[in-house]
C-alpha cells in the first residue's frame, strides 16, 4: 500500500470519491500537528477580544465598549485615556464657539462635528500609542475581570488599528468616540460647577468688595460666557484666592454647626431617604474597609461614593434644598445666628453640593423629622426595619399624598424605584 500522501486534488484514499482536500485534509493535517502549548492567559484575553471583533452580531462589541466606558469614567482623567488637557479646553472652547453660530445644525450633527474637528486635531500619533499602551496595561491588572479584560483588550485592538493610516478614518473609531465622549462630559460638568462654585461664593461676599470688572464678569457668566469668568480670575489671583479662602472658612462654619444637636435638620425626611437609599452601598463599603486598606483602594472607595452622591443630587432636589435653606434665612421668626448660618449654608451648599450634602449626612446629629405626628410614627417604622423593599416604603408615600405633598411622595416612589433593583439590609441604623 502507498504511503505517499495525496495532492489536494487527488481522490481521497477512503474511496469515498471526493478530492482530499474536501474529504480527509484537515483531519490529516490536525493529527500531524505537533501538541500544541497551553495558551497563557494574554493568549486567551486576545483570542477573546478578536472574538468580539469578528461577531456579525455587533451587540456583544457594544455592550463591551459601554463596560469600557463606565471604566475610563470611573478612572477619571488619567494620562493616557484623555486627550492634552489644555489642548482639549481650548480646541472645545473654539469648536463651540463656531459651531454655535450655525443655526442650520441639529445637536447631533453638532456634536458629530465637534467630535470630527478634536480628533483630527488632538489623536496624533503619539496619542494613540500611549491610548493602546494604557489600555492594555489596565487590562492586565491584578483583580480585574475577564469581562473588563476582554472588553479592554478589544478596544487596545481597535485603538491601534487607528494608527493604520487609510485603514479607517479616526473619526469613525468607536474607542476615539469614547474617549472624546467621557472627556467632554467632564469637560462640562467642570464648566458648570466652576461657574456655580464661583458665581455662589463671590455672591457670599460683600459686593462692596468686588471691582466693576468683578460683577461684569460674574454678569457675563450668569448670561452663559463662563470664559469671561474664567479669564477674569485667571487675571485676578488675589480675587481667586480670597474667594477660594472664604469658601473654605463658610464650609468649616456650616459643618461645625451641623454636628451641633440643636441644629436643625438639612434635609427633608424624604430626601434623607433617597440618599440613604442611593449611597447605602458605597457607604457600606467604605465602612468596611479594613483599616490596613491600601490608599489606592481607599480612595476608589471614596470616589465611589463622591460618585453616588452627584448622581443623587438631581436638579429637584438642590432646588427644594437650597430654597428651604434662603427660606429660613430671611424668616424673621429664626434666631438670627441661625438665619446667618442658614444663609452661609446655603451658598456652601450651592458651590460644593456634592461634598456638603456627604458632609451633612456623616455628620449632622439631627435626623430628619416628621412633618405630622402621623409621618413621624411612618418614618419611625420604616427605620425599625431590618430591609427596605418597594413595598415597606408604599404606607409612607400613601401618607404623604394624604398631607398633600406629591414631590415629596414623587420623591418616595423614585426611592422605591431604587430599592427593585438595590434593596437596603439595614445593619445599622440608615444614617448616624
Amino acid at each position: 500500500m502507498s504511503t505517499k500522501k495525496p495532492g489536494r486534488n487527488d481522490p481521497c484514499p477512503c474511496g469515498s470519491g471526493k478530492k482530499y482536500k474536501a474529504c480527509h485534509a484537515a483531519e490529516d493535517r490536525s493529527r500531524a500537528a505537533p501538541p500544541s502549548a497551553v495558551s497563557s492567559p494574554l493568549e486567551e484575553d486576545f483570542r477573546a477580544a478578536m472574538e468580539l471583533l469578528k461577531n456579525p452580531d455587533v451587540g456583544d462589541l457594544s455592550a463591551a465598549l459601554d463596560r469600557v466606558a463606565r471604566l475610563l469614567a470611573e478612572w477619571g482623567p488619567v494620562p493616557g485615556l484623555r486627550f492634552d488637557t489644555e489642548s482639549f479646553d481650548k480646541h472645545v472652547g473654539e469648536a463651540l464657539a463656531r459651531i454655535s453660530e450655525d443655526e442650520v445644525l441639529d445637536a447631533a450633527s453638532a456634536r458629530r462635528e465637534l467630535l470630527v474637528s478634536t480628533v483630527k486635531a488632538l489623536a496624533t500619533r503619539s496619542f494613540l500609542e500611549k491610548l493602546t499602551a494604557t489600555l492594555h496595561g489596565r487590562a492586565g491588572e491584578p483583580g480585574r475581570s475577564s469581562e473588563d479584560r476582554r472588553a479592554l483588550r478589544a478596544a487596545s485592538l481597535l485603538a491601534a488599528a487607528s494608527k493604520r493610516v487609510g485603514k479607517t478614518r479616526m473619526e469613525d473609531n468607536p474607542v476615539l468616540d469614547l474617549v472624546f465622549d467621557v472627556q467632554f462630559r467632564e469637560w462640562s460638568t467642570h464648566h458648570k460647577e466652576w461657574m456655580a462654585k464661583y458665581e455662589a461664593l463671590a455672591n457670599g461676599m460683600d459686593d462692596a468688595s468686588l471691582s466693576e470688572e468683578a460683577r461684569k464678569a460674574l454678569q457675563q457668566a450668569r448670561e452663559g460666557d463662563v470664559d469671561a469668568l474664567v479669564d477674569y480670575v485667571k487675571e485676578d489671583p488675589g480675587l481667586a484666592e480670597r474667594i477660594a479662602r472664604e469658601a473654605k472658612e463658610r464650609a468649616t462654619r456650616v459643618e461645625l454647626k451641623m454636628r451641633e444637636p440643636s441644629t436643625p435638620p438639612v434635609f427633608a425626611p424624604e430626601e434623607e431617604l433617597w440618599l440613604t437609599c442611593v449611597l447605602w452601598e458605597p457607604m457600606q463599603a467604605l465602612k468596611g474597609l479594613p483599616q490596613d486598606a491600601e490608599p489606592p483602594v481607599r480612595r476608589e472607595a471614596v470616589t465611589a461614593l463622591l460618585r453616588g452622591v452627584k448622581g443623587a443630587l438631581d436638579e429637584e432636589f438642590l432646588t427644594g434644598m437650597l430654597g428651604r435653606m434662603r427660606e429660613r434665612a430671611q424668616d424673621a421668626s429664626v434666631d438670627e445666628a441661625l438665619r446667618a448660618w442658614y444663609a452661609d449654608a446655603a451658598i456652601a451648599f450651592e458651590a460644593e453640593p456634592a461634598r456638603m450634602s456627604l458632609a451633612a449626612l456623616l455628620t449632622a446629629r439631627q435626623e430628619a423629622v416628621g412633618r405630622s405626628a402621623e409621618e413621624m410614627v411612618a418614618l419611625a417604622d420604616l427605620k425599625a426595619l431590618t430591609t427596605w423593599t418597594p413595598e415597606s416604603f408604599e404606607p409612607y408615600r400613601e401618607l404623604l399624598l394624604q398631607m398633600g405633598l406629591p414631590s415629596a411622595a414623587e420623591r418616595i416612589r423614585r426611592c422605591q424605584d431604587w430599592l427593585r433593583t438595590h434593596p437596603v439590609e439595614l445593619r445599622a441604623a440608615p444614617v448616624e
